[in-house]
């Protein structure tokens, strides 16, 4: 936003169009810290939910450690967004995420899972308990007072740079999780699977490959956060893309939609016996990508029935995400289907919020009640009275979407309005 706006508005006029002042509701999450912070001196002693942080800067030499929160307040759900209902505000994930705090000590090369590093000995043994536990941190530097945001993690608290680190409470390890993680000579991709059919979280196990506990012995690494969360939707998407191979296709047409934090989403199951995929992200003048131009940035990723070989780097996380939640949904339905979804993102969307949030509101839209129909062009003229965007800003981008199809669609609407 331009400064003279904001001065002109001071967060009560709500000048610039969105329903709610960013630089309030990062402030008003930040009160409650700024609170308690002198009263920790140069000591924490508090719960985890467990959780924990790996940066990606200086790659491939990361800072690693666990998150504590501030109080025991909402801690099952603190780092577990599969928890979180799509029913929470804008402000109550900010506040939520803004009482867990960064604890990181110095950086550790990502292939050195054998160091010696205490600190990184109690964050892989505190990220596998089932429950919060107890740590005590001590730490000499004062904390930067900031919260973090980008399009791929949660928002992101305090950090603190800590001396020491130790658990307080013993951890309790289900054994599933126990096995996979002592079996070094088990595949990565198998490994995050197989604790995927056991029901782990996709939150869950992206922080177990996260802090370099899956995998075959020698090739076992530490991975940033922000990477861990894309490529554990990759791997399970890529696991059920293989089982819904040889499922029978869908016998019509259905429309899914839903709408959370200003993102709304429209996905098309097309009758076809084998696997597609083609995603679009419209971002609308005022949401976090798009500021200013009145015009909507698209931006488009795809994928045929044997998947990706190089990263969307179009869509980048939210591509994963979304695939993930489709698949799931073919998986429980046992069937095949070329999909195409519509991402269109507004600006009440100023503050993003990380990937969670495509891949928990594709799964909410899952699960609504959803519409059916005989041909594609019923389902497109559906789907085109809701876009905010003209579809034929999506079709032209859309390897799906075959052209005659297309053009008979815009020839009926053409024929109605005489």
């Amino acid at each position: 936003m331009k400064k003279e706006l904001c001065l002109r508005c001071k967060g009560g006029k709500f000048l610039c169009g969105i329903s709610y002042c960013p630089i309030i509701v990062k402030n008003k999450a930040l009160a409650p810290i700024r609170r308690i912070l002198p009263s920790l001196k140069n000591e924490y002693y508090g719960p985890s939910p467990p959780s924990i942080f790996v940066g990606r800067f200086g790659y491939p030499k990361v800072y690693i450690g666990p998150m504590g929160a501030m109080n025991w307040d909402n801690i099952e759900i603190m780092d577990e967004p599969d928890k979180w209902k799509t029913d929470l505000t804008l402000e109550n994930v900010i506040g939520i995420r803004a009482k867990l705090f960064r604890f990181m000590g110095e950086p550790i090369n990502v292939s050195d899972i054998s160091s010696s590093s205490k600190i990184l000995e109690v964050t892989q043994e505190q990220i596998q308990a089932d429950n919060p536990i107890d740590l005590e941190i001590k730490f000499s530097r004062k904390p930067k007072i900031d919260l973090s945001f980008n399009n791929y993690t949660q928002p992101l608290g305090v950090r603190f740079k800590i001396d020491s680190l130790k658990l307080v409470s013993n951890p309790k390890i289900n054994t599933t999780l126990e096995k996979v993680v002592n079996d070094t000579d088990l595949n990565a991709l198998i490994a995050v699977d197989n604790l995927y059919q056991s029901k782990y979280s996709v939150t869950q196990i992206s922080r177990v490959l996260s802090a370099g506990l899956l995998g075959e012995k020698n090739k076992r690494k530490i991975v940033p956060t922000r990477w861990s969360i894309t490529a554990t939707d990759d791997i399970i998407g890529n696991s059920i893309r293989e089982r819904i191979s040889t499922f029978k296709p869908l016998e019509e047409f259905l429309v899914f939609h839903n709408s959370y934090l200003d993102n709304d989403f429209w996905t098309l199951f097309i009758p076809k016996d084998f696997w597609q995929f083609n995603y679009h992200e419209s971002w609308k003048q005022g949401s976090s990508w798009n500021p200013s131009d009145p015009s909507p940035e698209i931006l488009t990723d795809n994928e045929g029935p044997n998947g990706r070989k190089y990263y969307a780097t179009n869509t980048v996380g939210g591509y994963y995400a979304a695939r993930l939640a489709i698949l799931e949904k073919l998986e429980q339905l046992k069937r095949v289907s070329s999909v195409v979804t519509i991402r269109e993102v507004g600006k009440g969307y100023a503050i993003p919020l990380g990937v969670w949030q495509v891949r928990e509101n594709m799964r909410k839209s899952l699960i609504q009640p959803h519409a059916k129909f005989t041909s594609l062009i019923d389902a497109l003229k559906y789907i085109e009275k809701q876009l905010t965007v003209p579809l034929n800003y999506y079709y032209r981008r859309s390897p799906i979407l075959n052209r005659k199809t297309l053009d008979d669609f815009f020839m009926s609407l053409k024929q109605q309005s005489y």
